[in-house]
């Protein structure tokens, strides 16, 4: 196991019993296997827990406890014996992904592997009505996108036309675990980059970045400074943040923010977004974020980014 692992990278691990990575069905694997956390790791699954990205066995660092003697949450990390299997979640600084040729790109597309965005959807979409309580939101979170040119190829230069998808947030929410290992193409972005390397924690920013990225917070307070609020007025929805930073918001309106799930209840909940950051009043925040471009993320993925 290399010191560099320590950055708690793996987020999950499979667990099948009696699975092998010498000859083992990778397919089996992910579609039988549970997802565990470190902290749901016990005894019993040493030799039966796997990497999510190079399959290889895993163990969890410090075997018998959840915590360091400092505190720190204990982890997962790969194995020595298999230092020679390619994995960029052993790695603190990946550098992305780039493909051999157009054949290579394509099929990380077909395989679901690799997902270009092209952009979010900027305004709720039509969708057929739904029994109530059936979704959260609308059930359209996917537009097909024109093909787009990346610059995935491994020489300089070297683009493909691939398939793109307009998407929302919440639709990368949704089946979050299974996202979070997948490469992403964003918006004028020069490589792949796997999501969990995408994501960028509010409470880590101190200054503003005019690029729009991929940002999570916990929502630590939420109000409204109308004294009659309409369906248009602001809902200020507070995130928890750097000690250095006075405050940092979001403020979409409470007709939005209701058709979110973004309430008074939701404080305590995780939120992603996508935007660039910039002053706000004495503080930070992302204005402006459009329907598509922020959700909540469902409880039970909130393991995977918040420990």
């Amino acid at each position: 196991m290399a010191k560099e692992e320590s950055n708690q990278r793996i987020k999950f691990a499979y667990r099948l019993s009696g699975w092998s990575f010498d000859g083992g069905s990778k397919s089996l694997l992910r579609d039988q296997a549970d997802k565990i956390l470190p902290s749901e790791y016990t005894a019993e699954m040493e030799s039966e827990i796997f990497c999510p990205v190079c399959y290889t066995i895993l163990i969890r660092v410090p075997k018998d406890k959840d915590y360091f003697s400092n505190g720190r949450d204990a982890y997962f990390a790969h194995m020595g014996k298999y230092k020679e299997v390619k994995c960029d979640l052993r790695t603190m600084r990946p550098e992305g992904k780039r493909y051999d040729n157009y054949e290579e790109a394509q099929k990380a597309v077909d395989d679901e592997d690799l997902v270009v965005i092209s952009g979010f959807l900027q305004q709720r979409p039509e969708a057929p009505e739904v029994p109530a309580g059936k979704y959260d939101e609308t059930p359209v979170e996917d537009i097909n996108g024109k093909l787009t040119e990346v610059p995935l190829g491994r020489h300089s230069g070297e683009s493909f036309k691939l398939p793109s998808k307009i998407t929302t947030v919440a639709g990368i929410c949704r089946r979050f675990d299974e996202n979070i290992n997948r490469y992403y193409h964003f918006p004028n972005g020069k490589l792949a980059i796997r999501l969990i390397d995408l994501l960028h924690d509010v409470r880590d920013v101190t200054i503003e970045d005019e690029i729009p990225r991929l940002y999570f917070g916990i929502i630590k307070n939420i109000y409204c400074l109308a004294e009659n609020p309409k369906p248009h007025n602001k809902r200020m929805t507070q995130l928890q943040c750097s000690s250095t930073v006075r405050d940092f918001r979001i403020k979409p309106t409470i007709e939005i923010a209701q058709q979110k799930g973004i309430t008074e209840t939701s404080i305590g909940r995780v939120v992603i977004m996508y935007g660039a950051v910039k002053e706000d009043g004495l503080g930070l925040g992302i204005e402006n974020l459009k329907w598509g471009e922020f959700a909540l993320l469902p409880r039970q993925y909130e393991g995977l980014l918040i420990t």
